[in-house]
Order: structure tokens, then sequence, then C-alpha cells
């Protein structure tokens, strides 16, 4: 691997380890549907004029529906996801509920690849929700109904994110990477679009709109200028193994800023 390709993966796992911060701060007072759209829209206003800028533009009506398949896979769902799950669990539960998005990849890889998988690997990724299991089990926050789902939901989240490599990795042989990530989030805005009907409910104080911001332009838009090149250059499994430094990074930030438990 080339000392760039280890240089986006270290970057890309410092945004994504961030992100968690950002929605505990920003779900609360905004609600997770216009958190979801929020991160979508400004991540697009980002996007976009850098795909122009480096001459990958996103021909959004040319590869409609390759960005519709994209974007509902690897940005509503799992935006939706995680961010209703950031209304109940801590930032570092999230961060190692993400830590099995490699897992899911794997799965998905060796059903839609045919890469290999093996027993190793089967073995890796029960051992791995059982350990979600015992983290949301024994962790410091309470277990009851609503921590359960939220924990539920938060997998579905990372499964969608280990689908959507995949597919990413499917669709980069057809589409530019740049112009693949700006037509698909430019997509899940229009998407998500509903739920501004929100917006006139939400608290929208100094600190939750500029975490919104930020997740939207540092954890979407900087990150997928890294992901979707990461992809398509050494494949979304090798990629996604980037996710393991989430959950010490998630733990940290969220202990050193939110005041959590570890």
């Amino acid at each position: 691997m080339r000392s760039y390709d280890v240089a986006r993966l270290l970057a890309l796992g410092g945004m994504w380890s961030i992100q968690y911060l950002f929605m505990r701060v920003a779900v609360p007072e905004l609600g997770f549907g216009l958190v979801a759209e929020f991160r979508s829209l400004c991540a697009a206003l980002f996007l976009l004029p850098a795909a122009i800028l480096l001459g990958q533009p996103a021909r959004l009506r040319a590869h409609g529906w390759s960005y519709f398949r994209v974007c509902v896979i690897n940005n509503v769902l799992p935006f939706l996801c995680f961010a209703f799950a950031a209304a109940s669990l801590p930032a570092g539960y999230l961060s190692m509920i993400n830590g099995t998005v490699p897992m899911w990849t794997a799965l998905f890889a060796g059903w839609l690849l045919r890469e290999p998988l093996g027993g190793r690997r089967i073995a890796g990724f029960a051992v791995g929700l059982a350990g979600v299991a015992l983290i949301v089990r024994l962790g410091p926050v309470a277990l009851d109904g609503r921590v359960l789902l939220a924990a539920l939901i938060g997998l579905v989240g990372a499964a969608s994110w280990g689908w959507g490599a995949v597919m990413i990795k499917q669709y980069t042989g057809d589409i530019p990477a740049i112009a693949l990530a700006a037509g698909s989030i430019a997509y899940s805005a229009l998407a998500l679009s509903p739920a501004w009907a929100e917006a006139t409910t939400a608290t929208w104080s100094l600190a939750a709109t500029a975490s919104a911001i930020a997740l939207g332009v540092v954890c979407s838009g900087i990150a997928y200028l890294a992901f979707f090149t990461l992809v398509r250059d050494i494949g979304p499994s090798r990629t996604l193994a980037v996710t393991f430094l989430v959950p010490v990074l998630g733990v940290l930030w969220g202990w050193l800023l939110l005041d959590e438990a570890v």
C-alpha cells in the first residue's frame, strides 16, 4: 500500500471517529431526520463544486439510477439510523457499533464481489457482534428497550455502510469516484428534504447548528473525497478496515469532550 493511501486512511479514520460527537450535540436539538438531511445538504454543497474543480462533474441526470441506489444504501439509510441511535446512545457506543462495518463489508464483498469469506472471517463477524452485545449489556448506560432499539438500528446503519462500500466499488468502474460521491450525496439531500418540515420546531442553537454543518462538510464532504477514491484504489474491505480505529478514537472524544464514562 502506498504512503498516500495510508495517509488517506488515517485521515478518514480521524474524520469518521468524530462524527458521533457532532451527532450527540446536534440530534437532541434538531431531531434525527433533520440532522441526516442537513448532513447531506452541507456535504452536497461542498462536493458538487469540488467535483467540478477536480474535473469529475456529477452529471446528475446521466447517472441518475446509479446515484439513487448509492444514495439510499450508503447515505440515507446509515445517516438516519445513526442519527436515530445518537438520541439514546453515547458517542462511544456509536463508534463501537461503527466498528462492525468492516465485518459487514466482508460479508457483502463475499456475496457480491465473490471475495473469499472463509471460516475465520465468519467467526470474527460472530465475535464482533457478540462484543457489541456485551457493550450494550454491560456498559455504563442502563439497558432498556430504548437503548436496545437504538443499538439494533445502529447495527442496521453499519450493515448499510458495509453494503454501500461494495456498491461503490461496483460503480466506480463506470463513474469517476468523486463524481459518484457528489452525485449520490446530492440525491440524498433531495431524498431527505421532507425532514425540513421539522425545522420550525428545532432548537437552532449555535452548538447544534455548527455540529450539523461540521458533520456534513467534514465527516461526509471531505471524508468522501478520501473514501470513494480509496474504495476505487484498494477495494472496500481494505478501505473500511480503517473503521477499526473509530471505536478507540470515538470513545476518547466522548470521554474528553462529552464527559462520557469509558
